[in-house]
């Protein structure tokens, strides 16, 4: 497993690396403003997309636990793939008018260039699970690495050119889509028979799996609808970098969930979900202290003097997230376990509420309610998941 976290770590700092370059290039060149519009519709794309997330997560657990004719499943899989990425972008395309009013954004057709990264990123998401499925951690941390360059390549064009948020937009597109044909390549398999899915297991798992990215992004999406235009983009910066701590955790997810599956019935499962919470506590910790000491060079250096302001709130932000990290790995171990399934929905139901209930006029008032939120749901699952946890053992 060292070998494996090892892979996906390096990965990690390299596309996060390119990531905060992106961001960077974007914010500087649109300013908050724009930026924070940006980041609405970057944020939905990346929420809804995460359907895409799910299909990978439904992936892996079918692989895994029909590895002899992994193949003939990973034939019915692409199918899945390509009929569920077109359902989604064109209902996106249908609604563009609708959710062009609903998140205050200034052009409908940026949900047309959302469509096709919906269904890039669909295809995309199948041929990966194969590789985590199949083991080979190195190639999948490679085709992300892959990706997240691509686009950048064409972000950097997109702002050179002048198309500013619909170019930034379809940079992604184009990295789905340039990482797509390389990962059909690596995978092939073209001509195996398509095996009979299980449709009824393969629903029950997604929608055990569908809530995290929904967790992950929520904040990013009523931004413009509770905060001001400059607020939104300061908000935004600050969001862009504390998320590292969020995708750290999805990164390593990435490695033990597999492991998650195969162990959900032995003794072994415990330590794994050990071992994670401590790299959340872990994580945070280092965050906080990397914050302390580097934090606001490194802010000035990324987003420029006009983000400034936007400093004092990333230590806060990233307290305000570890509540959320925990429940992560908890709806991991529920989806490998397939438990709790009306609590996930009670959670996910519940936060995204509040954003609308609630009289959230700062971002101040924003991460206290991030934070109360889910250390609620904590102490919910953790009580939930007593019996798995209490002897847990090193």
């Amino acid at each position: 497993m060292f070998k494996d976290i090892s892979s996906v770590t390096l990965a990690f700092v390299y596309v996060n690396i390119l990531g905060y370059v992106f961001h960077s290039a974007v914010s500087q060149s649109l300013g908050p403003a724009v930026y924070g519009e940006f980041m609405v519709l970057y944020s939905f794309m990346l929420t809804v997309g995460n359907i895409t997330v799910l299909l990978g997560t439904v992936s892996i657990k079918t692989i895994i636990e029909n590895y002899q004719s992994r193949f003939n499943f990973l034939s019915s899989l692409r199918l899945t793939g390509l009929m569920i990425g077109a359902v989604f972008a064109l209902t996106v395309c249908a609604l563009s008018s609708y959710l062009r009013e609903f998140l205050h954004v200034t052009e409908y057709y940026y949900f047309f260039i959302v469509a096709l990264a919906w269904l890039g990123m669909s295809l995309v998401a199948v041929e990966r699970s194969f590789l985590q499925a199949t083991g080979k951690f190195p190639l999948f941390a490679f085709s992300t690495a892959i990706e997240l360059t691509v686009r950048l390549i064409a972000a950097l064009v997109a702002i050179y050119a002048g198309l500013k948020v619909g170019g930034v937009l379809f940079s992604t597109a184009i990295g789905a889509f340039a990482v797509l044909i390389i990962l059909l390549i690596i995978n092939g398999n073209f001509k195996a028979k398509r095996a009979q899915l299980n449709i009824k297991k393969m629903l029950t798992v997604a929608l055990y799996a569908s809530p995290i990215g929904f967790f992950v992004y929520a904040d990013n999406i009523f931004i413009k609808r509770i905060l001001d235009e400059h607020a939104a983009g300061i908000y935004s910066a600050v969001s862009i970098v504390g998320k590292v701590l969020v995708w750290f955790i999805l990164t390593i997810l990435s490695v033990y969930f597999p492991k998650f599956v195969e162990a959900k019935d032995s003794a072994s499962f415990r330590k794994l979900v050990f071992h994670l919470l401590a790299i959340v506590v872990l994580s945070e910790v280092m965050a906080q202290i990397a914050c302390l000491l580097i934090g606001k060079p490194l802010f000035l250096l990324l987003f420029g003097a006009k983000f400034e302001s936007a400093l004092k709130f990333l230590p806060l932000y990233l307290l305000a997230l570890l509540p959320l990290l925990f429940n992560i790995v908890f709806i991991s171990m529920a989806v490998a376990l397939e438990r709790y399934f009306c609590m996930i929905y009670a959670h996910l139901f519940l936060f995204y509420a509040g954003f609308l209930i609630f009289p959230l006029r700062s971002i101040s008032d924003y991460l206290a309610y991030i934070f109360c939120i889910n250390a609620f749901f904590v102490l919910l699952y953790f009580l939930s998941f007593k019996k798995e946890l209490k002897c847990i053992s090193l």
